[in-house]
């Protein structure tokens, strides 16, 4: 009679035990569950750059790109801008791409290139949609002046970057370091979004 009440009493510790230890668990659970969520979700967003950490847009493998890109035009004697699509040339991040067209690639008929002749581009990254580009000195140097002609030169920057997905907002710096104007006109030491005052149909 008293071993099955010793039995019975270390079956009951058992269960007391196991009850306690599920409920530690369960607790473990509840506190850590909710963090492995957030941490997943954090792994799972693919279109910016982590915060603090500047990257390039990558180009989709194995498909065109196709980037509205903003050229200057001259409307009845004014200095305007026209949206150009077209298909970036592979091997180039998304917004260094755009950008190299702008300097480099054909222009379309009837539109002048919007930057001054000689400018380079030295760098860009995109991080928490706002999108980073440093030119040369010649940004500045090569303005030919004037309010409309330095809103188109900078805005053909702007427009182009923040028609991108990943852009919101673009920054503009020449040889490494934020610069008030280019020309005297327009304020540029912080970032800008999308204008479109100055915009005109492609026809």
């Amino acid at each position: 009679m008293s071993r099955r009440r010793k039995s019975s009493r270390s079956s009951c510790i058992a269960i007391v035990l196991l009850a306690l230890v599920a409920a530690a668990l369960a607790g473990a659970l509840w506190h850590i569950y909710p963090e492995y969520r957030q941490l997943k979700a954090r792994q799972q967003r693919p279109d910016r750059a982590p915060s603090g950490k500047v990257g390039e847009d990558a180009a989709p493998s194995g498909r065109p790109v196709v980037a509205e890109l903003y050229f200057a035009r001259i409307v009845d004697g004014k200095q305007r801008m026209v949206a150009i699509k077209r298909e970036l040339p592979p091997g180039l991040g998304v917004a260094r791409g755009s950008l190299e067209e702008l300097l480099r690639g054909e222009v379309p008929r009837g539109c002048d290139r919007p930057l001054p002749p000689g400018t380079e581009l030295l760098g860009i990254g995109v991080a928490d949609g706002v999108a980073t580009v440093d030119f040369s000195e010649h940004l500045r140097t090569g303005f030919q002046g004037g309010s409309d002609n330095e809103q188109v030169t900078i805005y053909s920057i702007v427009n182009t970057l923040t028609s991108l997905p990943t852009v919101d907002s673009v920054q503009i710096l020449v040889e490494g370091g934020t610069v008030s104007t280019i020309g005297g006109h327009h304020d540029i030491s912080g970032p800008l979004t999308f204008d479109s005052e100055l915009v005109v149909p492609h026809s």
